[in-house]
């Protein structure tokens, strides 16, 4: 009986100590960035990629984009399903997220994410 009240007794004290030790995480010293609805120009290159649309895509984005782009999506070949991920903005620029899921060329299924850069309703660039 007096092993099992000294290990309660114990017990006991190890949670009021870590009741009065424990400090809460500090607060964050950078601010939140804004959260937006998806940009339009953003969604279209998007379905762009989801359809295979190649004639849309060279239509909305120059070659370099095109090029970033191309990085980004490695090693996916096959695109099966494109998600929207959330959109940010910072002084008149957009950041918005996607996730892309679909088959490599060895017909592996993969998983990349990648954000477009969104300015004056167009896609200015690509991460």
């Amino acid at each position: 009986m007096a092993t099992l009240s000294l290990f309660a007794l114990g017990l006991l004290g190890g949670v009021l100590v870590h009741v009065f030790t424990d400090k809460a995480p500090p607060e964050n010293p950078y601010p939140a960035l804004p959260k937006v609805d998806e940009p339009r120009a953003a969604h279209d290159v998007v379905a762009a990629i989801g359809a295979g649309d190649a004639q849309s895509l060279s239509r909305q984005l120059d070659s370099t984009m095109l090029t970033d782009l191309d990085t980004a999506l490695q090693p996916i070949v096959d695109v099966r399903t494109t998600k929207f991920v959330g959109a940010v903005e910072s002084e008149g620029r957009l950041l918005s997220a996607y996730v892309i899921t679909g088959k490599t060329q060895e017909n592996i299924d993969f998983v990349v994410g990648f954000v477009l850069r969104v300015a004056n309703d167009q896609v200015v660039g690509v991460n």
